[in-house]
C-alpha cells in the first residue's frame, strides 16, 4: 500500500531542514500534540497514538538534502516513511509517502488514520 501526503513549503533552506529531519528528536514536533513520544536514540524513537499500537521507527537511509527514509523498527507491518525534499526559491517543499504491506483487510481499517498521520506530518513541518 502507497499514500501520498499534500505537499507544502517551509520557509527555511534545504540543508537545515534536511539536517533537522535526520534527528530523531525532531518529530516530536512534527506528530499529533497527543502522541506520547520517546527518543530512543538519534536515530530512533517511538511514539503512540490513541487506539493505535506504539509505533517505532528509526532513520533507515538518507540522501543528503533529497530524502530521509524512517523505516519501521520491529511491529507486525513492515514500512517506510519517505520524506522527500526539494527546493524552491530558497524555500523547501516536503511531502511524505507511506509505503507498507498491508494485506487488502488491513488496508480499509488503517487508510484514514495513516492519511490523516501523514496530514499532521506535513502541517506540522512548519514547525521546523
Amino acid at each position: 500500500m502507497t499514500l501520498e501526503s499534500s505537499s507544502t513549503l517551509v520557509s527555511l533552506p534545504i540543508n537545515e531542514v534536511f539536517e533537522q529531519l535526520i534527528q530523531a528528536s525532531t518529530y516530536e514536533r512534527l506528530l499529533p500534540e497527543e502522541a506520547n513520544f520517546q527518543s530512543k536514540d538519534e536515530k530512533q524513537f517511538s511514539f503512540k497514538l490513541s487506539g493505535m499500537p506504539v509505533i517505532a521507527l528509526k532513520i533507515g537511509r538518507e540522501t543528503a538534502f533529497n530524502e530521509v527514509v524512517l523505516v519501521a523498527d520491529g511491529g507486525n507491518i513492515p514500512f517506510e516513511l519517505t520524506i522527500m525534499l526539494s527546493e524552491v526559491d530558497s524555500q523547501t517543499k516536503i511531502q511524505i509517502k507511506f509505503d507498507g504491506t498491508i494485506n487488502a483487510m488491513m488496508q480499509m481499517m488503517v487508510k484514514k488514520p495513516l492519511t490523516q498521520l501523514l496530514e499532521t506530518l506535513i502541517g506540522n513541518a512548519k514547525k521546523l
